[in-house]
């Protein structure tokens, strides 16, 4: 292990290769430096002993095919998590891309996620002067919302949130057609969310 590694306590290659690349995303977006550098490697450290307690850290590198493999089987709660995807518009493919990451990757998305998310809300308010729910509705415009529908009791219908294994293909959509274009066709619906479920249905996402 190099002195870098055991400087910022990294245990393997995947988190210096994760370090690298979050905390650039941080400094492309404003963070100075050593700032980014200290955020990345503090929640990388945090995000590990969270999987670590909650018995997720060494999951197996197929965990996706496993999922939908012991799903199809009938077991309960593979089967909650692979329908649940079904349902919202997640082929299997999309299962395995999301669930075949290592645990600390999902987690660092989703900690990342929630960094920029919060960093749009918080200026909409302080530096625009809007309310929170007028920032909220920004940050929805903006973005795509993922999680557990009942940790966003105030986005229904169209608006609620997305299955984290949507994430690639969403992505993926975004790229191949550009922000702009996407921002212009988002401000004909209510959220991101729903857009994303209008694209599904016509299948063009």
């Amino acid at each position: 292990m190099s002195l870098f590694a055991k400087f910022f306590g990294f245990r393997s290659a995947l988190e210096r290769q994760l370090y690298e690349i979050y905390s650039h995303m941080l400094i492309a977006v404003g963070y100075k430096p050593k700032q980014a550098q200290r955020l990345a490697s503090k929640a990388i450290r945090t995000l590990r002993r969270q999987g670590k307690i909650e018995g997720t850290a060494d999951l197996p590198e197929d965990y996706g095919d496993r999922l939908i493999e012991t799903a199809d089987l009938g077991e309960p709660l593979s089967n909650k998590i692979v329908e649940r995807a079904r349902q919202e518009g997640a082929t299997d493919d999309d299962i395995r891309e999301w669930w075949n990451l290592p645990d600390l990757c999902r987690r660092m998305v989703l900690w990342s996620e929630n960094i920029f998310r919060y960093s749009v809300f918080s200026h909409a308010i302080h530096c625009d002067g809007r309310t929170t729910e007028e920032a909220a509705l920004r940050v929805h415009k903006m973005y795509p919302i993922y999680g557990q529908p009942d940790k966003f009791k105030t986005l229904t219908g169209e608006n609620r949130p997305l299955p984290h294994e949507l994430r690639g293909r969403v992505d993926a959509y975004k790229e191949a057609h550009g922000a702009e274009l996407i921002k212009e066709q988002v401000k004909h619906f209510p959220s991101y969310n729903a857009f994303v479920r209008n694209a599904i249905t016509e299948g063009k996402l």
